[in-house]
């Protein structure tokens, strides 16, 4: 076990998030990183996309130029309110890049509970998308915003940007024209508890790394497989499992951004090896299902966030079924059955 940790030590030593996408940019930059479900539109008004790896660091890079304009001080905060989802992920990439520390924001939180948590980051910006189903983050984030005293710049993507939000996609066309900030440390990325609303707690990009290794060494997943995750929020496990593990193994990741059925049945198809990540409550209705006995599963991945096991338990002895406790949002345990 010990010798397991001190290697793991070593791989991790002078890793991240900005380091592995360029080594993937460079060696894999027109595979897809990421892709939309089908269903995207329905819920967020943007045409389901992919972008491959040379996309998104392009992506971010503009946007951590835009972000720059404002001139937080280093370590500066940026609040984002978006599903884990291409939005965030760029966001979330794109903060650390331009040396800000990003707080992801639960997405159920009401106004107080979320004007408490960017207070208490000291947010300098707000970053967030138009609509998620009935929601509207950004009329939320403009609100909030007149409210703390720290947050001076509001910015959103998607078609519907509401006066006084800064529309993102359409900024970023030019911001490759601005420098970006000399890095000297890189900051925490910033999370909340979803159930108490506790928070902000600060993980590392070597904490999100250090468990996507776990959890690729039980998953093993292939360079030809993808990951299809149905975890909205942004929590350590949200953030392994997700983001850290695609980017760790260099594969495809299909975030739905709003829970669907039929959209899940149709990302499991296609041909390629699916790692799917669902909520542990979730266990019983696939052990039900129809898609519990897909041949494209390779794996599940089961973030357990309730008291004790979900009853009926998924039973395929031929699935590499993983565990993922959660003792809070920054502390969690990873397991193979």
């Amino acid at each position: 076990m010990q010798a397991e940790q001190d290697e793991a030590s070593a791989l991790l030593d002078g890793l991240d998030l900005d380091a592995l996408l360029a080594a993937l940019t460079r060696g894999r930059g027109y595979e897809t990183a990421l892709r939309d479900p089908p269903g995207r539109r329905g819920w967020s008004d943007v045409n389901p996309a992919s972008m491959n790896f040379l996309q998104l660091d392009q992506r971010i890079d503009r946007l951590a130029r835009l972000l720059s304009i404002n001139k937080g001080q280093p370590g500066a905060s940026v609040a984002i309110l978006a599903p884990l989802g291409p939005e965030a992920i760029v966001s979330v990439l794109a903060c650390l890049r331009a040396g800000l520390s990003p707080l992801m924001l639960p997405l159920h939180g009401n106004e107080l509970e979320l004007l408490r948590l960017i207070e208490a980051s000291g947010a300098v910006m707000a970053l967030g998308t138009s609509r998620i189903g009935p929601q509207r983050p950004l009329l939320m984030l403009r609100n909030l915003a007149m409210r703390a005293f720290s947050t001076r710049f509001v910015g959103g993507f998607g078609p519907e940007i509401p006066d006084g939000v800064a529309p993102l996609d359409m900024l970023m066309a030019t911001a490759s024209l601005h420098p970006l900030p000399a890095i000297v440390e890189r900051p925490a990325i910033q999370i909340a508890d979803a159930t108490t609303m506790s928070g902000p707690i600060t993980v590392s990009e070597r904490d999100i790394l250090g468990r996507a290794l776990e959890l690729s060494r039980l998953l093993k997943p292939m360079a030809s497989s993808r990951i299809v995750t149905t975890l909205v929020g942004g929590d350590l496990a949200a953030l392994a499992s997700g983001p850290g593990m695609a980017m760790l193994a260099g594969i495809e990741l299909l975030p739905l951004g709003l829970f669907n059925l039929g959209d899940l049945q149709a990302c499991i198809e296609g041909g390629r090896h699916v790692h799917l990540v669902l909520p542990g409550e979730m266990e019983p209705a696939l052990a039900h299902s129809r898609l519990a006995g897909h041949q494209a599963l390779a794996s599940v991945v089961f973030v357990k966030r309730a008291a004790g096991p979900a009853f009926p338990a998924l039973d395929r002895p031929d699935l590499a079924i993983v565990d993922i406790e959660v003792r809070s949002a920054a502390d969690i345990s990873v397991a193979r059955r």
